[in-house]
């Protein structure tokens, strides 16, 4: 897959590579991998059924159970580049209420989702759960990426014709997993949004402060691999502050999702 910067140059816009290379940020893009066989508890995938220990009971709403949409062994992020401010190991799993969808900003949509973390994937077992709620399995890997901000780039001056051009170069290589960095907005910018609906600034001039103070974990696109498809073809971010992935409080984790 071909890189922002070699899009750009491969379509005449190399004289656009500089001034875009200041909203750059790293990151990793996430890709889908047919599972060779059954993998072992703790495996970075996308669906299956989740891995937990032993005596915790998996996550649920009303009684049924939360759909597992990815699971990350950060340990892989750590082997495909500088991973901070991740932790260097341990497990990240990403809940989902996939039959009801809640957008974020609503009250009790919090019950929606779920981000749970185990620092040592030996303690995980394969847990069982109906298979109505479970995504279609594939293994996740982690490749560095470095993001642009999207909202940026579509805020720059360009002439219509060749800010068109660029955006549908970003947008080329869909679908768009991804683990830190900058969000690929759909809608407005999704750490402002985040601050405002999740974490109550109600200023929006407040709240564009307060998104310096976020991280995206994951980024979840719309994906006819995974029978995942989020509102109109959206995207689901589940982003947290600086603080509280330091002292690991995923439980803390807010998501918004965006569609077109």
């Amino acid at each position: 897959m071909k890189t922002w910067r070699e899009n750009l140059e491969a379509n005449g816009l190399a004289e656009f590579i500089a001034p875009l290379s200041g909203l750059a940020k790293p990151g990793f893009a996430l890709a889908k991998e047919d599972a060779a066989g059954t993998l072992a508890p703790g495996a970075s995938k996308f669906g299956g059924a989740p891995d937990l220990p032993p005596d915790m009971e998996p996550p649920s709403k009303d009684g049924k159970p939360l759909t597992l949409i990815a699971q990350l062994n950060l340990s892989d992020a750590a082997l495909a580049g500088n991973a901070r401010p991740l932790p260097a190991s341990g497990v990240l799993s990403f809940f989902y209420d996939t039959e009801e969808q809640p957008w974020g900003g609503e009250e009790g949509d919090r019950s929606g989702w779920k981000v749970l973390y185990f620092e040592d994937p030996a303690d995980l077992e394969r847990r069982e759960v109906p298979e109505e709620v479970m995504l279609p399995e594939f293994a996740a890997s982690f490749r560095a990426q470095e993001t642009l901000d999207t909202d940026a780039v579509f805020d720059m001056d360009f002439d219509d014709e060749t800010g068109e051009t660029i955006f549908e170069l970003l947008e080329e290589g869909a679908p768009h997993h991804r683990v830190l960095g900058h969000p690929f907005a759909v809608q407005n910018p999704v750490f402002t949004e985040v601050a405002h609906y999740c974490g109550g600034v109600a200023d929006w001039d407040e709240a564009e402060k307060a998104a310096e103070d976020y991280v995206l974990l994951l980024q979840m696109d719309s994906d006819d691999d995974l029978d995942a498809v989020w509102g109109d073809l959206g995207m689901l971010y589940f982003c947290i502050r600086k603080d509280d992935l330091a002292e690991k409080r995923f439980d803390r984790t807010q998501m918004v999702m965006q569609c077109s």
